[in-house]
């Protein structure tokens, strides 16, 4: 069984810049999914890549239960939930 949800929608995202463990890049901090605010607290991987022609950011966060990965479209300035990974299922 698949550990991993694919969401693949568009979601709310608060996001802070100059933050204190990493000061040099926008970090996300809160998501709203199904009308519930996820408090990410953990960053565990950031990387730009391409789209064709768009140039895309994705971040692996966690809010200490759960693994999120987050797209952000730069020219279309929108937050796409990919993917729920429940991290329980791996104890």
């Amino acid at each position: 069984m698949d550990p991993v949800i694919y969401i693949n929608k568009i979601v709310d995202v608060v996001v802070v810049f100059n933050h204190k463990n990493n000061p040099n890049i926008c970090m996300p901090i809160r998501i709203r999914y199904q009308n519930k605010n996820i408090d990410l607290i953990e960053l565990g991987l950031r990387h730009p890549t391409r789209k064709g022609s768009r140039s895309i950011h994705i971040f692996d966060m966690s809010d200490g239960q759960n693994d999120y990965r987050l797209e952000f479209d730069s020219e279309s300035l929108l937050w796409k939930l990919i993917a729920i990974t429940n991290t329980n299922y791996y104890v």
